[in-house]
Formats: structure tokens, C-alpha cells, sequence
């Protein structure tokens, strides 16, 4: 079975890239990296894409995905809190 990531070099952290290929030696898979180019309508440029093709079995190839998937939805959970809140306190009494 073969499980493929195209990943937009772009807006992906490398954090994610790191995570994926740390999961893919972890689980002993085959993986195969090349580069695209394709247009990026919101930048209106070219951009990256980075094509990830990982070989392994379906049970491996099915974990690794629920794994890519959760982390997916905890990095957007971060991204999309509330905005962070500052103040300045006064320190000096009148």
C-alpha cells in the first residue's frame, strides 16, 4: 500500500515535516521525497510542493495516518485560540 502527502512547502511548518518522517522511521516504512511546483492562487506565485510517497503495510500505513491526522487537528487547534491578551500595569502609585 502506498500513502502519499503533498505538502505546500509554503504554509507547512517544518515541525510537521520532521514529525511525519520521525513516524515513518519509527515504523520502519519506505519513503520516497520529490518536489513539484505548482501555482499558489492565494500568493499568486509558484510554490513547492513537496510530494511524500510512504511504502508499508496497510495496518502501518493506516496508523501512521490517524497519527498525521490528530496531529493536524492539534496544530490547528493551537493556531486557531483566541488571540493572546497584553496589558500594562502601572506600577507607580500617585
Amino acid at each position: 500500500m502506498i500513502l502519499e502527502f503533498k505538502v505546500d512547502e509554503l504554509s507547512v511548518q517544518g515541525a510537521w515535516l520532521k514529525t511525519l518522517y520521525e513516524l515513518v522511521d519509527e515504523l520502519n516504512c519506505k519513503a520516497q521525497t520529490f518536489m513539484e511546483e505548482k501555482y499558489n492562487t492565494n500568493r499568486n506565485c509558484f510554490a513547492p510542493i513537496r510530494v511524500v510517497k510512504i511504502f508499508g503495510s496497510n495496518s502501518m500505513l493506516s496508523w501512521l495516518k490517524l497519527r498525521m491526522e490528530r496531529y493536524n487537528h492539534f496544530i490547528d487547534s493551537l493556531n486557531y485560540q483566541g488571540t493572546f491578551v497584553t496589558t500594562f500595569i502601572d506600577d507607580e502609585q500617585d
